[in-house]
């Protein structure tokens, strides 16, 4: 083995070595039967990967062990719980980015169907790259489109959205494509309740119920996650 293939398997080793005390809670809370010990060695695989592709592409910032399992991989796995059970649409995860939040919570549920919508072209190539390593096509699948026009020709069972932009702006986007989702999660900071509260007349306009909120702790100094789940159609 080279000294890199020694370095990428000790990172992945810590990656799933941080995981794995915190799993089983996580599916626990969403109802998931899936087996934590292989589930830690996937994640800690896409952890691998994407520390891989990084190198080629600027994908993240974050690119230690500690960094990637609990920001990466424990933050996207807050959503699960509130994804509800899967419908006849895929999950979609806008603005994926990295593959973030996406392909932690495609893995954690190989029962979903996910898309992920990422609008810049390279983004988009390296996350398709990180599909055809991790084996998880066809069933997910990265998508060069920006969201609201992937949206006005397909159907999406939920939408994921992370570092995506505010309560407002994202229920403004999404508001007239309403019948196109069933439901529509936030993953926001501590500034959740202030941009929660400056998107009232958005929320009138478009007559989405208030949103169920949830608030989810971060190992480390990862800090507080807070999950906005608004109705769709």
């Amino acid at each position: 083995m080279t000294a890199d293939t020694d370095d990428a398997q000790a990172h992945a080793d810590e990656v799933a070595d941080l995981l794995r005390p915190h799993l089983p809670a996580a599916l626990e809370a969403a109802g998931s039967t899936t087996d934590p010990e292989p589930l830690a060695a996937a994640l800690a695989g896409f952890c691998a990967a994407l520390r891989e592709a990084n190198r080629a592409i600027n994908l993240t910032g974050i690119t230690d062990a500690e960094g990637m399992a609990y920001r990466h991989v424990l933050d996207s796995l807050v959503a699960l719980p509130h994804l509800g059970p899967p419908g006849g649409a895929p999950l979609v995860d806008v603005g994926s980015g990295c593959g973030v939040p996406g392909i932690p919570l495609a893995l954690a549920d190989p029962s979903r169907e996910v898309r992920l919508v990422e609008s810049r072209e390279r983004k988009c190539a390296a996350i398709a790259g990180l599909v055809d390593t991790l084996g998880l096509a066809p069933r997910v699948e990265a998508v060069h489109a920006r969201a609201e026009a992937w949206l006005a020709e397909h159907d999406a069972d939920a939408l994921v959205t992370r570092a995506v932009g505010s309560v407002r702006a994202q229920l403004e986007l999404f508001g007239p494509l309403r019948r196109r989702f069933r439901r529509l999660v936030m993953l926001k900071g501590p500034a959740a309740d202030e941009e929660l509260e400056d998107a009232g007349r958005a929320l009138t306009r478009f007559r989405f119920p208030e949103p169920e909120r949830h608030e989810a702790t971060l190992p480390g100094d990862a800090g507080t996650r807070v999950v906005l789940v608004f109705a769709g159609s």
